[in-house]
Order: C-alpha cells, then sequence, then structure tokens
C-alpha cells in the first residue's frame, strides 16, 4: 500500500511547487521511490510544439521522475486563474473520476506519493467541488507551506484551523523563505507552533530559481540542509 501526504499552500505564489519539488528530491534522492502528483494546473505553455505543464515538468526533471507528464497532471489549463474558470474558458469538464483514476494508476507503481495543490485550500476545481474535497477523496493529510513573513499567522492559522474543521489530518508546516535574524519571522514561527501544537519548519529564501526555465539554483542543498527525510515519512500516511 502506498503513502501519502497533500501539500497545500496558505496563498498564491508562497513557493509551494518549489518547495514540493525540494520533497520529491528528498525521497528520491534517500532511494525512497517517490511520484508527484497535481491534479490540476492552470498556467501551462506550449513549447517547442508540446502543451507543457511548468509546475509538473520541474519536479519531474528535478526529481528525475519516470513518468510523463500527463499521468503527473490529468488536466493543464494555458489560461494561468483558478482551475474552475481556466476549465470554463477553454471549454473542458474536469472529472473528478479521472483524477482519482490516475492518482490510484500511480499508486500502483510508486510505494510514496507526494500530491500538489492548485493554490489554496478551499479553491474550488469545478462547481461546488473545492480542493478540500479532493484531499478528502485522496485519503490524504496535509502539509501547509506558507510565507515566512508579516501576514503568515492569519493565513496559516486559517488553513489550519479550516482544514481540521473539515475532517482533514494536518501533519506539519513548512515556512518558506525565513530568516533566523529577522525578528518577525522568529516571533512567526513560534507562534504559528505554539497555536498549532504542530511541527514547524523553516527553509531560508531560495536563490536562482525559475520554475518555468528548470533552473534550480540552490535548491538540492538548501532542502537537504533544513528538511529530515525521516519526518517527511513520519508525516505520511497509508492512501
Amino acid at each position: 500500500m502506498s503513502k501519502g501526504l497533500f501539500i497545500i499552500g496558505t496563498d498564491t505564489d508562497v513557493g509551494k511547487t518549489v518547495v514540493t519539488a525540494g520533497l520529491i528530491h528528498l525521497l528520491r534522492s534517500k532511494n525512497y521511490d517517490a511520484c508527484y502528483f497535481k491534479p490540476v494546473l492552470s498556467g501551462a505553455a506550449f513549447k517547442n510544439g508540446q502543451f507543457i505543464p511548468g509546475d509538473t515538468n520541474f519536479v519531474k526533471t528535478l526529481g528525475d521522475i519516470p513518468e510523463s507528464l500527463e499521468n503527473m497532471t490529468p488536466y493543464s489549463f494555458k489560461t494561468p486563474v483558478s482551475p474552475h474558470l481556466a476549465a470554463k474558458i477553454e471549454n473542458v469538464a474536469i472529472q473528478v473520476s479521472i483524477i482519482k483514476q490516475k492518482f490510484e494508476d500511480l499508486k500502483q507503481k510508486y510505494p510514496y506519493m507526494v500530491v500538489e495543490g492548485a493554490g489554496g485550500l478551499i479553491v474550488p476545481l469545478k462547481a461546488k467541488y473545492m480542493l478540500y474535497d479532493l484531499v478528502k477523496d485522496l485519503h490524504l493529510p496535509i502539509v501547509v507551506v506558507g510565507r515566512a513573513g508579516l501576514g503568515t499567522i492569519n493565513h496559516t492559522l486559517l488553513t489550519v484551523r479550516y482544514a481540521q474543521s473539515v475532517g482533514i489530518k494536518v501533519k506539519g508546516i513548512i515556512l518558506n523563505g525565513y530568516d533566523s535574524s529577522n525578528k518577525c519571522h522568529l516571533d512567526n514561527k513560534k507562534t504559528i507552533k505554539e497555536l498549532t501544537k504542530l511541527s514547524v519548519l523553516t527553509i531560508p529564501k531560495l536563490k536562482d530559481i525559475n520554475v518555468e526555465k528548470i533552473q534550480l539554483g540552490n535548491l538540492k542543498n538548501i532542502i537537504k540542509e533544513n528538511l529530515d527525510v525521516k519526518t517527511l515519512i513520519e508525516w505520511m500516511e497509508p492512501c
């Protein structure tokens, strides 16, 4: 039986994809046969005559995952907006059954799964079906990725509390762009840990990272220096 977790951002552009890519790299570099799954992606682009989901391509490249982009991301949209709106604009009907089947297929091949959402927990994938509904349908716990700076206490606590209120298990929190010399960052970590009673890990600011151009910068080293693969495995649950 596969084990997995679902990565949720507190907001758009908190570095969720980069952090997820780092987690996949960490797992696979330690010989854990892990695969990435991003059910729906907005903002894909045509490159060399192919439609490329940039986030998925970045994670696949960094993790050296031997899986096709379409299996890891069954729905890719060019329009960079919420999935439900992108699907409407591009006249595509998102079918949850297809997402579930793709996930099941990958589970048969890989013992570890890391799933990444599109934006935050309450993003609609289609009418009356939110991202948190998919998390529950896939039977996964979540890890919350948030900013380290001002505003993150509110955003992180709202995400954690809402997830818990709908029956989703929250395993931990990762603050991205953390600076240990910054008093605000230090207090944010301490306060979030005290209020949530959850493990709060941190990743310092990454340099020279570009998802679309697949520029890895110092990501590999930063992840290995700041995250423990044992903790990541402990966060995972059978799915």
